[in-house]
């Protein structure tokens, strides 16, 4: 039997699935917050699989929003909470329909801004 290290968090009837296909599974129950860190990652990990172009696309986004869904939980807060807060900050400082994107943007000296930009220069590298 070939063994591979999976190490990721799987939606609650996956291992059973495994386990019917013949397959040795090997996992353990997360604490609280070994699950708030994989929900993190799960996140991620799903968002990294969503391609506009693909016909799975739909899919792939609504893996998205279960992760979501599941982290706002943890968080205590429901889904409509979260669709409340969302919208809130779409009023305040809008949505992405103007499709805007910042190539780049100069910051006076002392200006707060400078010091965010500053401190993740992977991120935002100074010209």
């Amino acid at each position: 039997m070939r063994t591979f290290r999976l190490n990721k968090l799987v939606r609650d009837s996956i291992v059973p699935y495994m386990q019917d296909l013949g397959q040795k599974v090997v996992f353990h129950k997360l604490n609280d917050d070994e699950y708030l860190a994989e929900l993190a990652n799960k996140l991620v990990e799903e968002a990294r699989e969503f391609d506009p172009k693909e016909p799975k696309a739909t899919k792939e986004l609504a893996d998205v929003l279960e992760v979501v869904d599941a982290l706002a939980a943890e968080l205590g807060v429901s889904f409509e909470e979260l669709r409340k807060l969302q919208l809130q900050i779409r009023k305040e400082r809008g949505g992405f329909s103007d499709r805007l994107y910042v190539e780049k943007v100069g910051v006076p000296d002392g200006d707060k801004w400078g010091d965010y930009y500053a401190a993740e220069p992977v991120r935002f590298p100074e010209e």
